[in-house]
């Protein structure tokens, strides 16, 4: 299987789960929208909740360098510029990973 076809079938794979994510995050903000601070705390230390959190943003953050990739392929002629461009894309997306799941996992441990 070609490059462009994993490509594909990532980007579209990440959008059905980021659809089944958003829908469970919506309606869980609906449901927690009255609490407390501490009550909104707890609901993110649910284990259950803290691994949906962090794979909603792997997902999220995923599909969004899958798609600002295409784009800069299409619209960037200059290759050495699209490539670095892919570069600090894919960089920026997994550090946003990062730092989204390292905050999570602050809040379950320290709070």
């Amino acid at each position: 299987m070609s490059n462009v076809v994993k490509h594909w079938k990532l980007q579209r794979y990440s959008a059905i789960a980021n659809l089944i994510l958003a829908f469970w995050l919506a309606i869980s903000i609906l449901c927690i929208q009255n609490n407390s601070f501490q009550e909104t705390i707890s609901w993110v230390k649910s284990p259950l909740n803290a691994i949906f959190l962090s794979i909603f943003f792997i997902t999220s953050f995923l599909h969004m360098s899958l798609g600002l990739q295409v784009v800069i392929e299409d619209y960037v002629s200059n290759i050495l510029l699209r490539k670095r461009l892919i570069v600090v894309i894919k960089s920026l997306s997994w550090s946003l990973v990062t730092l989204s799941i390292l905050l999570i996992l602050k809040i379950v441990i320290l709070n």
